[in-house]
Formats: structure tokens, sequence, C-alpha cells
């Protein structure tokens, strides 16, 4: 007696377009995971980007907003400039007399902000002791906002010989590059600053 077609089961080329047909299939999904994946790190990245720009900002206004404080009028300076324009460490000291005693000698009344161009860093030392060490407040702070190898200051005040308004621009970057693009990711923001009085 003979057996029909459908009673046999499936021969070997069928076995093998099936196979090739859904390999196929897996191979798309695959692709489709992996550039899902890639999108969603560098949205990931961007985001990460862009809160360490904006919270080095806030640190770093909040600060200065303190500037020139100076309840008893004994002629507390509000900032000193970056001594050195052509290095690549953007600095600026911070001065207020936040416990009302008349100088600037105390712990978070004298302090120094700098951005370190070729680490990256943004750190602030909280006296006026050299001795004490910096501390890092971020990372990954480039300051280079068009990509181009530049880094631009991050303090830049109205009128240098009489600051009475600092703009304050930070550029955060990447650490790595944008798995999508394979570009860096960068990221600016800036504020003015009033100080409270002038230097």
């Amino acid at each position: 007696m003979r057996s029909n077609r459908s009673e046999r089961g499936a021969s070997l080329i069928e076995m093998l377009v099936s196979l090739a047909i859904f390999l196929l299939a897996m191979s798309g999904l695959a692709t489709l995971l992996l550039q899902n994946a890639r999108i969603n790190k560098a949205q990931q990245m961007t985001a990460d980007v862009q809160a360490n720009a904006r919270n080095t900002l806030s640190i770093v206004v909040q600060k200065l907003r303190s500037a020139g404080w100076d309840p008893l009028q004994v002629g507390v300076n509000a900032v000193t400039l970056d001594p050195d324009l052509a290095d690549d460490v953007s600095e600026i000291e911070v001065f207020a007399d936040l416990n009302n005693d008349g100088d600037t000698d105390d712990a978070d009344e004298d302090v120094l902000i700098r951005h370190t161009g070729t680490g990256g860093q943004v750190e602030w030392r909280p006296d006026s002791d050299v001795s004490t060490p910096f501390v890092t407040l971020s990372t990954n702070i480039s300051n280079d906002s068009d990509g181009d190898g530049v880094i631009e200051p991050m303090f830049v005040p109205n009128d240098v010989a009489s600051p009475t308004v600092i703009t304050v621009r930070i550029t955060a970057q990447s650490p790595a590059p944008d798995p999508t693009s394979g570009q860096f990711i960068r990221y600016t923001v800036e504020s003015d600053v009033v100080l409270r009085a002038e230097v």
C-alpha cells in the first residue's frame, strides 16, 4: 500500500528552505535588536551628558551667586579673575563673608573654582590655603562646544577691569563616542551671574 505525501513528513529540501527562512528572520531580528540597543545607548549617553553639564553649572552658579556677600560692608571683593588666560586652565576665585565676621578667611568664603582643560575636570578648593587639595565637582567637561580642539573659557566677565556680570559656560562631553554616529556627544549650557559688588 502506498502512503500519500502528507503522511511521509517534510523532505530534506523543505527542511533546508524552512531553516533558511528561519535564519533570515532571526538575522533581521538580531540586527533590529542591536540597532535598538545602540539607539538606547546613545539616548542614555545624551541624557548623562546633559545632566552632567546642568549639574556642574548649577553648582558653580550657586557659588558665584554668593560672590561679594559683605554684610558688614568691609569691602569684600566679589571675585578675582583668571590671572593667566593663555594656559588651558580657566579659573575664578570667589569671595564672600558667609559667617558675617568681616573677613573671608573661613571655609567656603574664599573658593577657587577651575576647569582643567586637558583633564576635563571642574574642581574647587574651598579655602585660600594652597596646601588644601582640590575637590573634583565633575569630570568629562571639555568646554570645546564645537569639537575643534580649542578649549573655550568657562568664566567670561562682561568687563575685565571691573566685572559686574560673569557668564559661566559649561560644555560636557561623553566619555566615549556615540555608538550610532561615532562622534562624541557634546552639550553646552550657560548662565549669567550678576555679582553683588564690583571688583
